[in-house]
């Protein structure tokens, strides 16, 4: 257990200091391994209480520090927020707590429909998988610099297509983010798996169906062939300069492939597979 009065003497030191609340805990945690000359993990018992400590001395919304990641699901029409937390410590993650927009009668439908609820739980895992993956894949070593830079192109598409759908009216035009970054996530596992030229990359071009047979051959995913069928629901790329109007639910379908793609390739270099579908 932790001293008390360490925890008090060090929130005066921190108020006297001005520094934040939110950020008080991080740093408690850092003066804690300094002072008791032991490594602390942000899933050990110690940083638990230190937060929990913090949080209770503080203004009840100071450590709301919002979502690690932000997605999108489409049920009854409607595109509904689906929220991957800052988390700390070990806490239980609840597939359905993620749709916290979602009025309690529809997310009672929603989970009353065996089929439809099997399909957003696996949605659900793909946007774990990517919201906690990102980082972990962004922070590694040695992986191909130009896969990453097209795997951080990809991810601002995604998150551009994401923060469109989540408007009260979402509008059509995200379907050319999501193209975007299904282009990009091809090319990113490309050059991270077997190496990618820029010549190589140009030869692709915007040209998705070439981007996918070489995402297959490299990968040997066959369960992707289906794609083959799917992929003409994206516009061409000169048709970026025209007025997009597709149905919701077919901007839909674009989403999830942009974003499945994005959890792919996490998952492929990666220890992130919360559901067990690394594939």
């Amino acid at each position: 257990m932790i001293s008390e009065e360490w925890l008090k003497a060090l929130n005066t030191e921190f108020r006297k200091n001005d520094i934040e609340p939110r950020k008080r805990p991080w740093e408690a945690i850092r003066r804690y391994s300094t002072d008791f000359g032991v490594s602390v993990a942000f899933s050990s018992k110690v940083a638990n209480q230190i937060f929990e400590w913090f949080v209770a001395h503080s203004k009840s919304d100071a450590h709301q520090i919002g979502s690690l990641f932000e997605s999108v699901y489409f049920f009854d029409t409607q595109f509904w927020l689906v929220s991957v937390p800052i988390i700390y410590g070990s806490i239980e993650l609840i597939p359905f707590d993620g749709l916290e927009q979602m009025p309690e009668n529809i997310k009672n439908e929603l989970m009353s429909d065996e089929e439809q609820a099997n399909e957003f739980v696996t949605f659900w895992g793909d946007c774990i998988d990517y919201g906690f993956g990102f980082d972990d894949l962004n922070n590694s070593s040695g992986l191909d610099e130009y896969g990453m830079q097209f795997f951080e192109a990809g991810n601002q598409e995604l998150r551009v297509a994401s923060a469109i759908l989540n408007q009260p009216r979402p509008d059509c035009r995200a379907i050319l983010a999501c193209r975007l970054a299904v282009e990009m996530f091809f090319k990113s596992f490309i050059a991270l798996k077997n190496g990618l030229t820029k010549e190589e990359a140009i030869s692709i071009g915007h040209n998705l169906k070439k981007g996918l047979n070489k995402f297959i051959e490299i990968s040997g995913y066959g369960h992707w062939e289906k794609l083959r069928e799917e992929i003409g629901i994206f516009p061409e790329i000169h048709e970026r300069y025209k007025p997009q109007d597709i149905p919701l639910r077919q901007l839909w379908n674009g989403f999830v492939i942009a974003q499945s793609l994005g959890a792919v390739i996490v998952r492929e270099y990666t220890d992130r597979d919360i559901l067990g579908q690394k594939k």
